[in-house]
């Protein structure tokens, strides 16, 4: 992680720098993913702020804490941070699954509308020419081969016949 830190208004030394430093890097075990910390510290008045920026692999973390003196502003932050980074980690953790499928509820089909008796199959959709599929399917066991027809991009399904024979059901517009 790179640590950039500037100052505003006042002069911090190496040794402070390191400080901040140091404490930032506890953050690096909660989200390895850490490209950067952008600290900016400065001082109003009697009010010192430390405005701190974590920039991750796919977001980005800000927190800005104003105090009496300056430790306590930047532990402020970096507290906020932590708490922002694990609340970021327990949604991704509690959100649904990547593996399954997700579906708008209008767009789920009503399962509880089929029939019990009903065998549904689904099968990936394949372009090839009209030629290659039949080939395809007299060489398979299969009873239907569905495809998409590559020169007409329409959905095909090939089917046996009872008479031994390969017939053909093609969409009509």
């Amino acid at each position: 992680m790179q640590a950039i830190i500037s100052a505003r208004n006042l002069s911090i030394s190496k040794g402070y720098k390191d400080e901040v430093t140091r404490r930032l890097a506890k953050l690096e075990r909660l989200l390895p993913s850490i490209i950067e910390a952008k600290v900016v510290l400065s001082k109003e008045k009697h009010r010192r702020t430390a405005a701190l920026t974590l920039v991750a692999r796919h977001r980005a973390f800000r927190s800005e804490e104003t105090a009496g003196d300056l430790e306590t502003a930047v532990d402020m932050a970096v507290d906020a941070l932590a708490r922002q980074v694990r609340e970021q980690k327990d949604r991704v953790k509690n959100r649904k699954a990547a593996g399954a499928p997700r579906r708008s509820p209008a767009a789920a089909p009503d399962r509880s509308s089929r029939p019990p008796d009903l065998e549904v199959h689904r099968v990936p959709l394949k372009p090839a020419l009209l030629a290659d599929a039949v080939a395809q399917f007299r060489a398979s066991s299969d009873e239907f081969l569905v495809f998409v027809d590559a020169m007409t991009d329409a959905v095909g399904v090939l089917y046996r016949r009872r008479d031994g024979g390969i017939g053909l059901i093609e969409p009509v517009a």
